[in-house]
């Protein structure tokens, strides 16, 4: 087992017994899901951290584990509007993971030697995240919001928008959404081996655009005051060197399912989500990436996450 999951593993034991025997209330604005966003926001004045870790674990061979980590500062800047700072960085280690069994992939330089192990622990990026929710679960017949997000670093910048669908049924006591979410980046590659950011002949590497169209969709059920149960579902489409999308230009379309378990106090919360990849389409070049119904290359990996959010509301 790597040293990630172990960590994992061990503070996810932690985290579960405290949860258990807190007695808090629920809180309308915590995330049920770990990767759906809800119409639920922090009331005006308030204000929440939530650290996120987001391992996505196992390729076509070999060893791949990216941990991704992120801390997020959310404030209500009015009860139907949220803004939201938050630090993008990552763990990577990574060996001989690709279908041709070298080491290539997810977030590893096209620089790096593939007879190598690659191992890197990184700043990403810093993003800025807006909410504006326009109609409520608890008001009307269903809730809808809409997500704006810039993310720059300096090997990624991307402009992500999503609609966010949401409606509570039985008291709400079951939780459903759904997102769209599309997404325009584009990614610093450099052909040249062991260059890094900062480097003379990085400078002189491309930006390479790409397109993304996601759709989300899940369910939670409270089970017992507090705590949560669900599933999530991801159909995720990816459009390579352009940002037109469009079949002509699709790589692949990929589908994840996952099970999902929320406890909610209210001074401390814990979500926990894993998503498996359950099959996959390539197109053109990528039909090479695939293996075993699934695409990987430097787009998916088996696990697609196991996620843990801690939250502190202020």
């Amino acid at each position: 087992m790597s040293p990630q999951r172990d960590f994992f593993g061990k503070n996810f034991l932690r985290i579960s017994a405290i949860t258990f025997f807190a007695a808090f209330s629920a809180k309308a604005d915590e995330p049920v899901f770990g990767y759906i966003y809800t119409t639920d926001l922090n009331p005006k004045g308030t204000t929440q951290f939530e650290q996120k870790i987001d391992d996505r674990y196992g390729q076509a061979h070999g060893n791949y584990n990216n941990v991704k980590m992120q801390s997020e500062i959310e404030h209500g800047v009015t009860d139907d509007f949220q803004a939201a700072l938050y630090i993008n960085y990552s763990f990577l280690n990574a060996k001989k993971n690709s279908v041709n069994s070298t080491t290539e992939g997810i977030d590893i330089p096209a620089s790096h030697n593939p007879d190598n192990s690659f191992h890197a622990t990184r700043y990403d990026s810093f993003s800025i995240e807006l909410i504006k929710r326009v109609l409520s679960p608890y008001k009307d017949r269903i809730g809808l919001a809409f997500y704006f997000e810039p993310t720059l670093g300096p090997r990624e910048r991307e402009l992500e928008g999503k609609i966010i669908l949401h409606k509570n049924f039985f008291d709400d006591q079951l939780i459903t959404a759904a997102n769209i979410t599309v997404s325009y980046e584009q990614e610093k590659v450099s052909t040249i081996f062991d260059t890094q950011p900062g480097d003379d002949d990085y400078q002189k590497a491309r930006w390479e655009k790409a397109a993304m169209l996601d759709f989300t969709a899940g369910a939670s059920y409270r089970f017992i005051p507090n705590w949560f149960f669900g599933v999530e579902y991801r159909n995720h489409n990816e459009f390579g060197g352009t940002w037109r999308m469009s079949r002509a230009t699709q790589e692949h379309t990929a589908h994840f399912l996952g099970p999902v378990l929320h406890y909610g106090g209210r001074k401390f919360f814990a979500t926990l989500a894993f998503r498996y990849q359950i099959g996959a389409n390539a197109f053109g070049e990528q039909k090479a990436e695939t293996r075993g119904g699934k695409v990987y290359g430097d787009e998916h990996t088996k696990i697609d996450g196991i996620r843990l959010i801690l939250g502190y509301p202020f």
